[in-house]
């Protein structure tokens, strides 16, 4: 039992279908995303206070407008990058003051949150297809950031749970 908190990001078709089949968790309904904190609480420890906490740093933030860059890779990863980083590394910094018992990714302090869309995991990456797919083709691509939200699994399919505007009041619970 897991949750994340994320910014949705849509993808060029071509590169969504690239990224369905080489990142295992797309096929249990992780969305393309941005992630700001993950691992984050167990499902029975959300409640109205930790959703509270969560507005409270989306209202103090605007909208991200971005554009897509890629291919990017590290030796586990292939990723489309987003300019300018520095709004969502601000965003990422606000939620790990407001949730400090959940660093991202599970990391020591002083690692370096480099935003990103993962696009390809694991075998995948070696794949030289990988890189070479046409759906790169259509990556710069400019999109905005306009909501977090606290996505869940009880260990199958993962769920939004929440969505809280970025520089607005908050969403509707979704389940």
């Amino acid at each position: 039992m897991s949750s994340a908190i994320i910014v949705r990001a849509h993808l060029p078709s071509r590169l969504e279908v690239l990224r369905r089949r080489s990142v295992p968790d797309a096929a249990n309904g992780v969305p393309a995303h941005l992630t700001m904190l993950y691992p984050f609480m167990d499902l029975e420890a959300l409640n109205q206070e930790v959703r509270r906490a969560i507005a409270v740093v989306a209202q103090r933030h605007r909208p991200i407008s971005y554009q897509m860059t890629g291919p990017h890779r590290w030796p586990d990863t292939v990723y489309v990058g987003v300019e300018p980083e520095a709004p969502f590394v601000a965003l990422q910094a606000d939620l790990a003051a407001a949730f400090p018992a959940y660093p991202i990714y599970g990391r020591p302090a002083g690692f370096v949150f480099v935003p990103h869309i993962t696009v390809a995991e694991g075998a995948a990456v070696d794949d030289r297809r990988t890189l070479e797919d046409p759906g790169w083709a259509s990556v710069a691509v400019d999109a905005v950031g306009r909501r977090l939200e606290l996505i869940a699994s009880d260990g199958g399919r993962w769920e939004r749970i929440w969505s809280l505007p970025l520089g607005g009041h908050a969403g509707r619970r979704r389940r």
